[in-house]
């Protein structure tokens, strides 16, 4: 395979292909390796919530990026939606965040403190409910429940539907998918002339963009720069409950529950540090690349706790196991920028369990970054640049 491109994307996930997506809208050439399939990592197995509130964000850039990304998707929707194989991809609810213990009640309250005036600048902020209101909201949280945010509006999506609508998209433009394993880089100078194949061909690039999401380690060797991260492992179940049972809210606390439009629901979970959360502790999660099976004792965790916190679950049957890693940066913020030995290879990766919802901002920014040196996105790049990794001076 020997081609040219203005960018090669590599990695076909839901960063890779939003960066196509948007990369392609602006009139560059796009080319997305990816050495299996569309979505066969991360994004595969997540359940994509354009939700801003929780652990997974901090105030400040981070939140941002995510403010950001819940604006881009919102204003490519209907673009997008021409390119779903069925209606209802994109599935639009109003979400609760409860708090099921005296100490996580607290906790939500104090997260809402910290990042409660950046989320109502963006027209994203919510009400409290005390456990009245909750649940009458929505009857069928469990009875313990002690408050909780509504957020008017959560867009949930599933990564993998996410992604072929991206990629779909962005091919509509002129970008093109193609299976390939990238084994390296070719460079002249400074800058990377493009990349290596298993096959020993080479595809040259303007730009080359890493977004190999578990796997972006491996390109610390191309690059000679570290890209620290791990491989945090998640779990979640598709249910079938009898009868015409209906929630009506995305419910997001560390134990996340929804509906999709067929009446089947998700039930999922990731460790969290806060109060209140995660089913085990964190280190438990950090797993090889390889173990992306589901392990049957977390099968069982995960339903028992879905089932306190819902009692009408008691009755639902498990039809599929979903289980893989998200690609977490040691300090939770995205990488997304160049290092220090190659001016046009850029990173965007690292983005932990938002993945899915950071794609957007994500694949915009580096759109804008690459094609134009500069964005106009409210964001500050600096601050996810890969350079924060930079080792001390000698």
């Amino acid at each position: 395979m020997n081609s040219t491109a203005d960018i090669v994307v590599v990695g076909g996930g839901v960063i890779g292909t939003s960066v196509a997506y948007f990369a392609a809208a602006a009139g560059a050439s796009v080319r997305v390796l990816e050495k299996e399939r569309i979505a066969a990592g991360a994004t595969g197995h997540g359940p994509g919530f354009f939700n801003a509130f929780g652990g997974d964000f901090s105030p400040g850039p981070h939140l941002a990026l995510g403010l950001e990304s819940i604006r881009l998707i919102r204003e490519h929707m209907a673009e997008l939606e021409q390119f779903q194989e069925a209606p209802g991809w994109f599935n639009d609810r109003p979400g609760l965040a409860p708090a099921y213990s005296a100490e996580s009640l607290a906790h939500h309250q104090q997260m809402y403190a910290a990042s409660g005036a950046q989320l109502e600048a963006a027209g994203a902020g919510a009400e409290w409910l005390d456990a009245d209101q909750i649940r009458e909201h929505e009857p069928l949280l469990g009875p313990s429940v002690l408050g909780g945010y509504l957020f008017p509006s959560v867009i949930q999506v599933d990564g993998w539907k996410l992604a072929q609508m991206y990629m779909a998209a962005a091919e509509k433009r002129g970008a093109r998918l193609e299976t390939a394993e990238v084994t390296g880089l070719v460079w002249e100078g400074e800058r990377a002339s493009g990349v290596r194949l298993a096959d020993g061909s080479e595809v040259s690039a303007g730009h080359v963009v890493i977004a190999m999401g578990s796997w972006t380690p491996a390109a610390s060797v191309w690059l000679g720069f570290p890209l620290p991260m791990c491989n945090l492992k998640g779990q979640l179940h598709v249910l079938r409950v009898p009868g015409d049972v209906v929630l009506k809210h995305h419910v997001i606390e560390r134990i996340a529950l929804m509906q999709y439009p067929d009446g089947d629901f998700l039930l999922a979970a990731t460790p969290d540090p806060a109060p209140g959360g995660g089913l085990r502790p964190t280190d438990a999660y950090i797993r090889p690349l390889a173990e992306r099976h589901a392990l049957p004792e977390d099968t069982q965790l995960l339903l028992d706790t879905g089932i306190s916190r819902f009692p009408f679950l008691e009755a639902a049957e498990v039809v599929e196991d979903r289980a893989g890693g998200r690609p977490m940066s040691v300090d939770l913020l995205p990488m997304i920028g160049t290092t220090p030995a190659l001016s046009n290879v850029h990173i965007a990766s690292g983005h932990g369990r938002k993945g899915i919802h950071l794609s957007a901002a994500t694949g915009r920014l580096v759109a804008d970054t690459v094609l134009h040196g500069r964005t106009d996105l409210a964001v500050d790049p600096a601050a996810y640049s890969p350079m924060r990794f930079m080792p001390p001076r000698l």
